[in-house]
């Protein structure tokens, strides 16, 4: 799951929220189907299926006020049906997210088996974004004798990615993988 907004306060009369939103285009809310509301305490970013404290949900109206982002949602008709849910989460299945040619989400690099020259270095335990504008790889070294993490900073030309094999090939320069050595 994608986390698109948190719901930041309840709008007027109509059930409407502000939105503190995460995603770059919120405008997209409009098109996007069914989305599901979660409290703020779960993380659905590997959820599979919402857990039962989720609820699935579409947009009833979108538009902004005074700059700022602000939904309302079919089943939530008014300020009283709204106060519950304020705080919670709003997330979008992968499959209602458009991506470009390339694109991926952070979690699915989770489990990739990463290969130099052919052979298995590692396994990526997560993808970090890092205060420089780019991600960290952080993979759990598997080469003989070696144990705890490698971070591997993402330079696309460094890394050939096989989603369906769930392979992820890397040319790093000599030396990259022992800087931290354990």
């Amino acid at each position: 799951m994608f986390l698109l907004a948190h719901l930041a306060k309840v709008q007027g009369l109509k059930g409407e929220f502000l939105l503190h939103e995460v995603m770059d285009a919120p405008e997209k809310l409009e098109t996007m189907g069914e989305l599901v509301l979660a409290p703020p305490s779960l993380d659905l970013a590997e959820a599979g299926t919402p857990p039962a404290e989720a609820r699935r949900i579409r947009v009833r109206t979108f538009r902004f006020h005074q700059d700022r982002a602000c939904v309302s949602f079919e089943g939530i008709p008014d300020r009283t049906a709204a106060e519950p849910f304020k705080g919670w989460a709003l997330w979008a299945p992968d499959e209602a997210v458009e991506r470009e040619e390339g694109e991926s989400f952070r979690h699915e690099w989770a489990g990739c088996q990463v290969y130099v020259a052919g052979a298995l270095v590692g396994e990526v335990l997560r993808l970090d974004p890092t205060p420089m504008g780019y991600d960290m790889v952080v993979l759990r070294d598997l080469r003989p004798g070696r144990t705890g993490q490698r971070d591997v900073p993402y330079i696309k030309a460094w890394f050939q990615i096989d989603w369906a094999a769930r392979r992820i090939d890397l040319d790093p320069p000599p030396g990259l993988l022992d800087l931290d050595r354990d």
